[in-house]
């Protein structure tokens, strides 16, 4: 969470640019803040400005930034004001008093509670940015490619889970046995179901998920989308009343993949959305810069300029920094 000075705002809404170049002081910047004495210690309204802008005023000044902007560019919505909401009353149920909560986010530097909510408004719409920056970087044949390749309708399955079990104190060679053990067993569920035992026998016999165990197995229905890519890679290879003929190694253990049913493929129109959201979060997976490009595109559309030669090369710096993934 950022440190707010609430008084350095105020101070940056009064800057007025002065002369040729560009570099910006505060109007009546030269009266007297403190005073001493001795006349030569005095400090003066821009010598504050100067320090506060040198420490944090890009912080801030980028806080400002995308607030004008996004506030434009995305109406406050429902949707948006949920998601507040439920990230304020999130954080305040870690107290058990409201006066503790106060404290907490006083200590952070927010005012009161409109001052937080104006926080997690800000990041949202940030989000809100990117995504539609990421959207704008996918061509319609990219999107056709994933459609073709990794959609299809949902599958009706079942599994039989056969878990390793390693611990961290076992040496390389028990690791080794516990995986051997792991594999010769579900090879043995494997032989029975080609001897004619139904999956369902089997996944009650030798299957180690507590949760889908005593069902033989069954997963009930989902979409492929939602699983692992190495469970969802079976599945697709798998013919409608086949099972698994090699266990296959995931995360879990070793399974065995039984698909039951699988309905029609859905239309392009129907998942178009799903695969957009699919297509933006391995792009930002892959390369975590995307997120400050986005808000940079969109900073770049609105034609902002910052009117400080300090501030300017702040920004320039923070953004570098940010883009190489420092």
């Amino acid at each position: 969470m950022k440190k707010t000075l609430t008084f350095l705002v105020a101070l940056i809404l009064v800057i007025s640019t002065l002369g040729c170049g560009k570099s910006t002081n505060l109007e009546g910047g030269d009266k007297n803040l403190v005073t001493f004495e001795d006349s030569s210690l005095n400090i003066k309204t821009n010598d504050l400005y100067e320090k506060l802008k040198d420490k944090y005023g890009i912080n801030f000044l980028i806080d400002m930034i995308d607030e004008k902007i996004l506030n434009k560019e995305y109406i406050d919505s429902d949707e948006i004001n949920d998601y507040v909401k439920i990230q304020v009353d999130t954080l305040r149920n870690y107290y058990k008093t409201e006066a503790e909560f106060l404290e907490y986010i006083n200590n952070y530097g927010y005012k009161d509670v409109s001052e937080l909510e104006e926080y997690f408004k800000l990041n949202y719409k940030r989000n809100l940015a990117i995504k539609d920056y990421l959207e704008s970087t996918l061509s319609d044949d990219d999107i056709k490619k994933y459609y073709d390749e990794k959609i299809m309708g949902d599958i009706t399955g079942s599994h039989i889970l056969i878990e390793v079990n390693i611990t961290d104190s076992m040496t390389e060679d028990e690791k080794r046995t516990a995986k051997d053990d792991a594999l010769k067993k579900a090879n043995e569920a494997i032989q029975k179901l080609k001897d004619g035992t139904t999956f369902s026998e089997v996944a009650k016999e030798y299957s180690t998920d507590a949760a889908t165990k005593d069902n033989g197995g069954k997963m009930g229905t989902f979409n492929p989308l939602e699983l692992d890519d190495v469970t969802r890679q079976e599945y697709e290879g798998l013919e409608v009343g086949a099972y698994s003929t090699e266990a296959v190694e995931t995360e879990y253990g070793y399974e065995i993949f039984f698909k039951e049913a699988e309905k029609e493929k859905p239309s392009l129109d129907e998942v178009k959305s799903t695969i957009i959201e699919k297509l933006s979060d391995e792009k930002l997976a892959t390369d975590s810069t995307l997120q400050y490009k986005g808000i940079e595109a969109i900073r770049e559309k609105y034609g902002f300029s910052i009117q400080d030669e300090d501030l300017e090369v702040y920004y320039e710096n923070t953004m570098n920094n940010l883009l190489s993934g420092e």
